[in-house]
């Protein structure tokens, strides 16, 4: 529940049955942000250059609680947002990393539920676009786009499942986490339906369990979304991964197999991703799984290729390069067509320089394009 003025906790703890235990609960006066634990005891005082100036500025839309992780938009510079671990002995929670948009930031939502492996963050900007990253992937966040012509999100109380609303319609999104990598698993996982039957003025009101809340000219409108995503989320969590594939089975929908694909992907589970990859008909992903799984078992290569599958090319030169396999990652950087990289590691550790030079020809010349990058055009001289 959220409040705009100063004299009230951003978030009330409801004893209700059934009974939910917020771990942190936060409170905002006129001179600072305070984060409490559930018993009462002051956790952490988040604070950032000119946060004090800041504080009259805060609203529900630009400040943001999570499991384990505080979100802030920066108000003089609305490009930014702040975040803070409030994991006990972190780091973050005095030194935040700050996330970097490319223009102002309208609203902040950090994710409510999962392990603190599966906490993402969403924000909507100035151009009603809306972008996902994971929490722990500072201080250089990757960010996916998902959705655009959003006007306000929330995420779910029980699930990583998101709702955003546009003018005349909202979207859910079912696994917006684990699938933002991949554009085929992210439109598998979403669906948008029609508001026009409730009205004119929409808000979104509230998203607990499997229930979203709207409000419209004064009247109340609760929508479920599809309960055995729900499950097969709660299942997720507990690493359930053959009760998982039971109810997918019996269920036999696309959007449950996506999800679980998505999810198996990411906790490196090729067997049951590969079967749900196979039931979502998507038979590219099934070959590559397949590649995968022919490579060593815990090898460099194999942990490479299982990031490239879950979108985290960064990560996968990062694993080549610190195992020492550089052939490897010269022709990882080749695939995916970063040719600067290619080349800077080949003249790095002297070899393949020709091998970089000939596929870059080979690469222009299919594109039907002239060389036109100088560090490829200076080695081409030098070699001359």
């Amino acid at each position: 529940m959220l409040h705009n003025t100063y004299n009230m906790p951003e978030q009330l703890v409801q004893t209700n049955d059934p009974i939910v235990m917020l771990i942190h609960f936060i409170l905002v006066d006129y001179n600072s942000i305070w984060i409490y634990t559930y018993t009462g005891r002051l956790h952490l005082n988040p604070r950032f250059p000119g946060s004090q100036a800041q504080i009259p500025h805060l609203n529900g839309r630009c400040i943001s609680l999570g499991m384990d992780s505080l979100a802030v938009r920066d108000h003089s510079d609305q490009t930014v947002i702040h975040v803070f671990d409030l994991l006990p002995g972190a780091t973050r929670q005095e030194e935040p990393y700050s996330i970097q948009s490319k223009s102002s930031v309208l609203e902040v939502a950090v994710c409510r539920f999962g392990n603190p492996d599966d906490q993402y963050l969403v924000y909507i900007d100035a151009n009603q676009d809306l972008y996902i990253t994971s929490v722990h992937s500072g201080p250089e966040y990757v960010m996916h786009k998902i959705g655009t012509q959003i006007t306000t999100v929330m995420w779910s109380s029980d699930t990583n499942i998101l709702v955003g609303l546009h003018d005349l319609s909202y979207t859910v999104w079912y696994c917006p986490g684990e699938a933002c990598a991949d554009p085929t698993l992210i439109a598998l996982t979403t669906f948008s339906y029609d508001t026009s039957e409730f009205g004119k003025n929409i808000t979104l009101e509230n998203f607990e369990g499997a229930n979203i809340t709207f409000r419209s000219s004064g009247a109340i409108f609760t929508i479920s979304v599809k309960t055995y995503c729900v499950i097969l989320h709660k299942l997720f969590a507990e690493n359930q991964w053959e009760r998982a594939l039971k109810l997918c089975r019996l269920a036999q929908n696309h959007l449950l197999w996506a999800t679980l694909a998505a999810m198996a992907s990411k906790r490196n589970q090729l067997e049951i991703s590969e079967e749900a990859f196979s039931a979502s008909l998507q038979i590219d992903k099934v070959n590559y799984l397949n590649y995968i799984k022919s490579l060593p078992a815990s090898s460099p290569e194999h942990m490479a290729e299982n990031s490239i599958m879950n979108g985290r090319i960064q990560e996968a030169e990062i694993i080549l390069m610190h195992n020492k396999r550089i052939p490897e990652a010269i022709r990882f950087c080749m695939r995916m067509h970063r040719w600067n990289k290619a080349l800077e590691v080949a003249l790095k550790h002297g070899t393949d320089v020709e091998l970089v030079l000939e596929e870059r020809r080979k690469y222009l010349q299919a594109l039907e394009r002239e060389e036109n990058d100088a560090q490829f055009l200076a080695m081409e001289e030098r070699l001359e």
